[in-house]
């Protein structure tokens, strides 16, 4: 495992920096969507989750073909969903300790998928890149089948703890609106 990761740094550091700048611009610019007072997710099943957030994972990762173009538009826009949600949970009154429960259990596990899946989606551009600089490439569909296994079962442990961990902490803190 190491070794992919070694391998693939590239995309695995492109990946989370776009992310990652979606996420300030989602601080930065959160007012450019609405605020809308969001219900809890009681009841929804670790399966639930899993399809919802397996879905994004796969649909990032399938715009590989488009030599990470859409790649990097999908990876900025959950970055910045996810910066204007933090933002719009503090303009809620909701301070940083509720922010970081909610977020934090599960994100462990779902940014990396996220990240994981928009690594698999440059791939195909990387590999152009060590193609002509002479580099090999033997490797190439083993790391992709490699990321994407990581990616799903990345996914499901968040699913998990998002269902299962999450709504169980969540009752220790009060939400102000």
């Amino acid at each position: 495992m190491k070794n992919v990761l070694l391998r693939n740094k590239r995309v695995l550091s492109v990946a989370f920096i776009i992310y990652v700048i979606g996420i300030i611009m989602g601080t930065f610019f959160s007012d450019v969507l609405p605020v809308e007072r969001q219900e809890p997710n009681v009841g929804r099943t670790i399966f639930d989750y899993f399809i919802h957030n397996v879905l994004a994972d796969v649909f990032i990762s399938f715009t590989i073909f488009t030599f990470g173009i859409f790649t990097a538009a999908l990876l900025l826009v959950n970055g910045f969903l996810v910066g204007v949600s933090i933002m719009h949970s503090l303009q809620h009154g909701n301070d940083l300790i509720y922010i970081v429960t909610a977020l934090v259990p599960h994100g462990i596990f779902e940014i990396p998928a996220m990240i994981i899946a928009g690594s698999i989606g440059f791939k195909l551009i990387d590999a152009v890149i060590a193609k002509i600089r002479g580099e090999s490439n033997s490797v190439f569909l083993k790391d992709i089948f490699t990321f994407f296994f990581l990616m799903i079962i990345l996914t499901f442990i968040a699913a998990g703890v998002e269902a299962k961990i999450t709504p169980y902490l969540m009752p220790n803190f009060h939400e102000e609106v």
